[in-house]
């Protein structure tokens, strides 16, 4: 697997883990531990009357027992009261079978509050027997990073490669552009310089900000692409297409994380074609030129970032 194709494949992991809220989540890290640990990992669903007894997975080698977090939106007093009711739920039902639980969070960026902090070193403290670890976006993040090609690709796809990078043409591209609708040019338009400190300023996480950069490489031809085409007008229909599905989803609530509007154009902008790496390779093109453009993300300067 090569650089480019490792990048990929870890940014398609991101905007899942983003994507994923709820039993959505769930279903996420069922995924990834069932592949990272085949015929070992269990994954557990409610059962009847029964439900889970607050047990969303559990690891027999290893004897962790997991609880998933993954609100879409819950207060601080009952974040801390669902964590104290599935932890001693966990020890009346299954404290003979695990020495771990871990508690596996959906935060965007990582990051808890004070308030679970605080609430995980109780149970700690409390409970000197069990060891109580969590699991984030890092975390999940590394088991994926220990799957196989051929793993990563039975969940994503094939993914963007160095070989169909560097051989990208103006085919390429035309069968990218080819099926998305496209609107009159307005009869003024501006394209500016990327500003410095774009990226941070739009809150693009480092694994899809790398990915974007790979994109730049091919930015010119985009560009040179757009210039030679026979419609001088096709580069900014083009770009309008962009900017209105950019807007649309910038608008969305709730919101969005920025890497998920990334995720999503590059889906809307695939199309049912997005399946080769060449394909991969054109969209990522097209992408960095209107970003580069100011055309798709906000005009950040660096002034203006904190």
């Amino acid at each position: 697997m090569d650089r480019i194709q490792k990048l990929s494949y870890e940014k398609d992991f991101r905007i899942a883990f983003l994507e994923a809220k709820g039993d959505g989540f769930q279903r996420l890290f069922e995924k990834l531990m069932s592949k990272v640990h085949p015929n070992d990992f269990i994954a557990c669903r409610p059962w009847g009357n029964v439900g889970d007894r607050k047990n969303d997975g559990y690891l027999p080698s290893k004897r962790i027992l997991f609880q998933i977090y993954a609100p879409n939106d819950l207060s601080s007093a009952n974040a801390v009261r669902k964590i104290k009711v599935d932890f001693e739920g966990a020890k009346e039902y299954w404290e003979r079978y695990f020495d771990e639980w871990t508690f596996v969070h959906n935060a965007p960026d990582g990051r808890v509050g004070p308030h679970i902090i605080e609430t995980l070193a109780k149970l700690r403290q409390e409970n000197p027997k069990i060891k109580v670890g969590h699991c984030g976006y890092e975390e999940m993040l590394e088991k994926f990073r220990h799957l196989s090609v051929q793993d990563m690709e039975s969940w994503f796809g094939p993914a963007l490669t160095m070989e169909a990078n560097v051989n990208l043409g103006y085919s390429d591209l035309e069968a990218v552009l080819n099926h998305i609708s496209v609107a009159p040019a307005p009869p003024m338009s501006e394209v500016r310089d990327v500003s410095p400190g774009k990226i941070e300023g739009n809150l693009l996480s480092q694994v899809v900000a790398d990915f974007l950069k790979i994109g730049m490489q091919k930015a010119p031809l985009v560009m040179q692409f757009f210039n030679t085409w026979k419609d001088p007008g096709y580069g900014e229909q083009i770009a309008l297409a962009f900017k209105r599905e950019y807007v649309r989803l910038r608008d969305a609530r709730p919101r969005l994380h920025p890497d998920e509007i990334f995720g999503r154009i590059e889906v809307w902008a695939g199309g049912t074609a997005n399946n080769t790496p060449t394909h991969k390779a054109g969209i990522l093109a097209i992408m960095a030129h209107l970003f580069e453009g100011c055309v798709i993300f906000e005009d950040i300067t660096a002034e203006r970032l904190p």
